[in-house]
């Protein structure tokens, strides 16, 4: 019986596709591939496992912005830095798709406190609060500091050994989120630490295998409700996650103290408790939930493999790690650890980070929008409720903007030309742009210089011996590098 039902629903799931795919696009006049109008499946076909590249490929028929229908569902891509400035600059395109595959709670959802208008409060007051505890300031370069020294210990316990270097790496950074939002720190070993790394990387790698399922809704929720394939795993380890921080949030509540906010999460619910007699507020500890989730996976993940790239960039680029030795060792030495203000007198290392980030484009795929308003792009009539996906790895690798060389790495693009002082131009957005750019950027920027050169100062980084590095990337919600194992050799 149970057999027979999943076999109707997926012929209805078929049948409601096929409907779509013949139904009229509501995104009328953008240029786009003939392959839109393939019955169910649209352009998927056509995509590749890279598919910020194909999107890139088809702007050079279609132009900077075109329509892609994706199974039964139509998307604006944009591909250039001038179009992608004007697009997030306007309110109609501040939403969210109300399906990501990040399966937000239904609270967040009614409320729109990620995906509507309502989300501009959420970061004000976000930011507020972060600041005040620190966020991006001396007090949390202390912290930072003290989970360095302690993954320095670990590194020294592996010298001269081959290590992948990614596992030692995680359950630092994301302490550092672990005590911004929950207030504590966990030990490495701490198996509630090995846990949530476990998760985050899950949630990472599952939701970048099952983001095609938001082009096809029905067939996204079969796969919800029946915990199917890779859609059901994302759904238990985003639920554990959950279930975490819901314990975080109670235990947190039973020892809140007004005059003593310990942490972000504190500070939420206290401003919860000040919004209690307000019907239309977003401020629900289910919101927080998902906040909590979110800073911990996309404070943690990006700045990890940022670093992760950066080291083996240095391995496999000698010449980059020599300049970078050499200005540790006169601007800081080997005795002081480093602080973030030493990036003023280091323009070489911070241009190698810079062109780190513009050349692997760490997030190739902008998080897709959602337009709230009838509104107009570049001539175009784009309708309420469309999908709008910017790729930041075209803009990235264009020519015009870059040069002809844009695949090689040369932290050179960055330099002034005497190499005294870092330019970077407009349209370098790692932390992308506009009102919704990423809420964490100063802290991320103090993490990867921080880590970056603390492990340079102490250590020189090779590939094991008669290995190469491998600099292709993999694709999942960020382009992270392939596992693999680096070794450290201590200098001085």
């Amino acid at each position: 019986m149970e057999g027979t039902t999943l076999i109707i629903a997926a012929l209805l799931i078929v049948l409601f596709s096929f409907w779509l795919s013949f139904s009229k696009s509501s995104v009328k006049g953008l240029p786009g591939p003939w392959t839109n109008g393939l019955p169910i499946v649209g352009s998927l076909p056509i995509m590749s496992s890279k598919p910020f590249v194909k999107l890139t490929e088809l702007s050079k028929k279609f132009g900077p912005v075109y329509r892609l229908r994706l199974g039964s569902i139509d998307v604006v891509v944009i591909t250039d830095f001038e179009t992608t400035k004007e697009a997030f600059a306007k309110d109609a395109l501040m939403g969210r798709p109300p399906d990501l595959p990040f399966e937000h709670n239904r609270v967040t959802v009614e409320t729109g406190a990620f995906i509507g208008m309502p989300w501009k409060e959420q970061r004000r007051f976000s930011l507020h609060m972060l600041r005040d505890l620190g966020f991006g300031k001396t007090r949390m370069e202390e912290h930072i500091k003290e989970e360095i020294l302690e993954l320095l210990e670990r590194i020294s316990d592996q010298e001269g050994k081959p290590v992948k270097h990614a596992y030692l790496l995680a359950p630092s950074m994301s302490n550092n989120i672990v005590s911004l939002v929950f207030g504590k720190r966990l030990k490495y070993n701490d198996p509630e630490r090995q846990r949530l790394d476990y998760i985050v990387r899950e949630i990472g790698r599952l939701a970048g295998f099952v983001s095609w399922q938001i082009f096809f809704p029905w067939l996204g929720v079969v796969m919800s409700t029946f915990n199917i394939g890779n859609k059901g795993r994302l759904v238990k380890v985003i639920k554990e996650m959950g279930d975490y921080c819901r314990k975080q949030i109670q235990e947190h509540e039973a020892t809140l103290d007004p005059n003593n906010i310990r942490d972000f999460m504190d500070s939420y619910l206290l401003e919860i408790k000040k919004k209690s007699d307000d019907p239309n507020t977003t401020f629900r500890k289910e919101v927080l939930v998902d906040i909590s989730r979110l800073f911990f996976g996309a404070g943690s993940e990006t700045v990890r493999v940022t670093v992760d790239w950066m080291l083996l960039v240095c391995a496999a680029y000698p010449e980059v790690q020599k300049k970078i030795h050499s200005e540790i060792d006169k601007v800081i030495g080997q005795d002081r650890f480093p602080t973030r203000n030493d990036h003023l007198s280091m323009p070489f290392t911070e241009a190698a980070i810079a062109e780190l980030m513009r050349w692997k484009t760490i997030i190739p795929l902008n998080i897709m929008r959602y337009t709230l308003q009838d509104t107009e792009l570049k001539g175009y009539f784009i309708p309420k409720h469309t999908r709008v996906l910017s790729v930041t790895w075209a803009v990235d690798h264009d020519t015009r903007l870059w040069g002809k060389d844009v695949h090689e790495y040369k932290p050179e693009r960055f330099l002034s030309q005497d190499g005294s002082k870092v330019v970077k131009p407009e349209y370098a957005i790692p932390f992308s742009i506009g009102k919704r750019s990423c809420p964490g950027k100063s802290l991320a920027e103090i993490e990867v210089f921080l880590y970056l050169v603390a492990i340079l100062q102490k250590f020189e980084v090779q590939p094991p011996p008669g290995k190469q590095i491998d600099l292709e990337g993999q694709i999942g919600i960020s382009l992270q590098p392939k596992k693999q194992e680096i070794c450290f050799k201590r200098r001085h």
